[in-house]
């Protein structure tokens, strides 16, 4: 098996699609049944972000103008990612998802999202067009819609001048799991500096690879993780929908079996969820055993969800030495650490009482509360534990 070159680098993102486009690998779309829905390559996905970035180019935007893209899983969203990447435009990965509340509630989301990140435009699949239109109604903004408005621009003979260092890559909104969720502008050198960490010490990727995911394209485990990792090393990447794993969750574990799939990462009520589906009959129908990083992050992580994932599983060969916990942080692009590979989980088991009461992190044997081991940082981060003044706090205790 051989390692890919670390040492690879690039000045910005349309940088690497440009490399990229030089191989054969590609983006591979599943439709609600787990059918091949669309292949989109390398080369044809630079064809067609430089084809619309001239489109683009004919608006006359400011460099650095932004542009919301309402994120479903489909091709729509890496080509007008990129074609922003080629046109000196910052995509804006938005959600593609009607939440709880309801349609309304979905509009309303958008027009905050639409305003705070200042969109000078903005593009959904169709299926979301009707709720963008809505929401950019009493907004300003120079072009709005569907992908028949952009189409029908004409093509600009302007040199084309990607975003590059010293300018932003795009911008990501954080989870907004404890508060409305908040923009985060990412420089092409942070972003390009993570998809590196990720690959050679997160992940340590080798050209072998093959990536599986059903994560969200405007969540920074599904656009860091799924599709600028993959295309940073040129990498092919199968995707089902958020909403299809909703539905059928075992759809992905047929997809990492019937396309030998190396990579795949999901949060802990991922796993969870698909083990509640699974039915002895499937012990007989997967092979998981190519399966070798099955990162675990974006939210609390707890080992029995993942245990009983493991168990399941295992007669049909995954690992659960294959679990590597994470954590990351949308302000850094993605992934901050990692647990060593091809360890599995490492599970700290302290007093919980003592860790409500006086911030102490106690082993306990009774009365006890499991914490898993997220690793240590990717060589550019440096943390500390601190307490609310500031004073860096001794092992084991919680600040």
């Amino acid at each position: 098996m051989k390692t890919i070159d670390e040492q690879n680098q690039f000045a910005c993102l349309a940088h690497a699609l440009d490399a990229a486009a030089a191989g054969d690998t590609a983006y591979h779309f599943y439709g609600a049944k787990g059918e091949l829905e669309h292949v989109l390559s390398y080369h044809d996905l630079r064809d067609e972000a430089v084809r619309l970035a001239r489109k683009l180019k004919s608006l006359d935007l400011p460099r650095g103008a932004r542009m919301a893209i309402v994120a479903e899983t489909n091709p729509l969203f890496h080509t007008y990612f990129f074609a922003c990447q080629y046109a000196g435009i910052i995509p804006v990965p938005v959600p593609a998802a009607v939440q709880l509340g309801g349609q309304d509630a979905y509009v309303n989301q958008l027009r905050r999202l639409l305003q705070s990140c200042l969109a000078s435009v903005a593009v959904a699949p169709e299926g979301f067009v009707e709720f963008l239109d809505r929401a950019a109604a009493p907004l300003d903004l120079q072009i709005c819609g569907g992908v028949e408005l952009f189409e029908a621009l004409p093509e600009s003979d302007a040199e084309l001048k990607p975003l590059t260092t010293g300018e932003a890559a795009y911008l990501q909104y954080t989870s907004g799991s404890t508060r409305f969720p908040r923009g985060v502008e990412m420089t092409q050198e942070a972003a390009l500096n993570n998809l590196r960490e990720i690959c050679d010490h997160g992940v340590c990727v080798t050209e072998d690879d093959r990536l599986v995911s059903w994560l969200p394209f405007y969540h920074d485990m599904g656009l860091v993780g799924f599709v600028l990792a993959p295309l940073y090393r040129a990498l092919s990447v199968h995707y089902l929908s958020p909403r299809t794993f909703a539905m059928r969750p075992r759809l992905w574990l047929k997809l990492i079996s019937d396309n030998k799939g190396t990579v795949s990462s999901s949060p802990p009520t991922g796993y969870a969820l698909c083990a509640t589906r699974l039915r002895e009959a499937d012990q007989q129908r997967y092979d998981l055993s190519s399966w070798r990083v099955a990162c675990v992050g974006a939210e609390r992580i707890h080992a029995e969800h993942l245990r009983r994932f493991a168990q399941l599983l295992g007669p049909v060969g995954f690992n659960p030495d294959a679990f590597v916990a994470c954590y990351g942080m949308a302000e850094c692009g993605l992934a901050v650490s990692f647990a060593p590979l091809g360890d599995g989980l490492n599970v700290d088991v302290v007093d919980k009482d003592l860790m409500i009461q006086d911030g102490l992190a106690t082993p306990a044997q009774e009365n006890t509360l499991e914490l898993v081991d997220c690793g240590v940082p990717l060589p550019s981060y440096e943390t500390k534990i601190c307490d609310n003044d500031g004073k860096t706090l001794a092992e084991r205790e919680c600040g």
